[in-house]
């Protein structure tokens, strides 16, 4: 029988690869913050960039390749979801607000009822 989700073992260089993806991400982080007098959106393409090479980096290690793994098995689902039509939502909308709306009645009508008991066993 074929395992549909392996569980890979750790080699013995993810470990390292780990690392240097950690130190990109720190690099890119540090840069944002030394870089001042650099305009805005240059250091966080910088931030990005070093996101992207660190992201790049870990899926060297098995953990990365189970992360993309799992990414692509989430992706094949979505596809599989029935998504409601616009009929279906409206629908569901307006349910949800009618109800919010008796709720909010209830509860404000039940704050005045105690507030009326309480005024009255305190005297005010």
């Amino acid at each position: 029988m074929k395992d549909n989700n392996p569980i890979k073992t750790g080699r013995s260089s993810d470990m390292a690869w780990t690392l240097i993806a950690a130190l990109l991400l720190v690099a890119g982080v540090y840069s944002y913050y030394a870089f001042e007098e650099l305009p805005v959106f240059v250091r966080l393409a910088g931030v990005l960039v070093s996101l992207a090479l660190a992201a790049v980096v870990m899926l060297r290690t098995s953990r990365g390749q189970n992360a993309w793994q799992f990414v692509q098995s989430s992706r094949a689902e979505l596809r599989k979801v029935v998504w409601p039509n616009r009929q279906e939502t409206m629908q569901t909308t307006a349910t949800v607000l009618v109800i919010v709306l008796i709720l909010c009645v209830f509860f404000w009508l039940l704050d005045m009822g105690l507030a009326a008991i309480t005024r009255r066993l305190t005297g005010g």
